[in-house]
């Protein structure tokens, strides 16, 4: 039998080892511009939740308020250190907890009291990333514009003494505030904040 040589089967080429490197350094380099935009895009989107958490739960203030004689809630600043330890008030997710999902168009309102950036366990720990402003504990929500109205005196007639922890004017009234300052700005506070008016802005200086 005759035995017919055949020509042998290339193999298939391996990478060298500078081509190896190459592409590793090649892959360093996309990484290293890609990962910073991948950051501030999840920090925007961050934020942008935390922005539309406090827009819903300032409805959420509005619907209650109009259920209560145009009267805002009362509840604690810091639930877990109440104010009268003897006598605490509602957390504020309780007070608003009815609301809130109605204002959201849900049945579970309380992830609208969680700052997606709170690391701190505000959430856990107190039921809210949110702290109160208890100077509005009890008040009109229009007491700003009631305030414009009567010269400087609430409805009752007395007197009405500036507070110098808030600024009773509806726009300028922080209702609902970040804890800590979760989100990192460079000129900016890292405090969210939704104020008597329904908007939401990071928090005024001053505050």
């Amino acid at each position: 039998m005759k035995i017919i040589a055949t020509d042998p089967i290339p193999l298939p080429r391996a990478f060298t080892l500078t081509e190896l490197l190459a592409v590793m350094a090649i892959i360093g380099v996309l990484a290293s511009m890609i990962l910073p935009a991948l950051a501030r895009s999840k920090t925007n989107a961050q934020n942008a939740a935390c922005i539309n958490n406090l827009r819903q739960l300032g409805i959420a203030i509005r619907l209650y308020s109009d259920d209560n004689g145009y009267m805002m809630p009362t509840a604690e600043a810091l639930p877990t250190h109440p104010t009268l330890p003897q006598r605490p008030v509602l957390r504020i997710c309780d007070a608003l907890s009815h609301y809130a999902g109605r204002a959201a168009g849900q049945t579970d309102s309380s992830l609208l009291f969680r700052c997606p950036c709170d690391r701190a366990y505000y959430f856990e720990v107190e039921g809210s990333s949110y702290r109160w402003n208890t100077t509005l504990n009890g008040q009109r929500i229009d007491l700003g514009e009631t305030l414009r109205a009567s010269g400087g005196s609430i409805t009752n007639g007395e007197p009405w003494t500036p507070d110098t922890s808030v600024n009773h004017t509806s726009p300028a009234t922080p209702m609902m505030v970040d804890y800590l300052p979760f989100h990192l700005r460079s000129h900016q506070s890292g405090k969210n904040a939704v104020y008597m008016d329904g908007h939401v802005n990071p928090l005024a200086p001053g505050y």
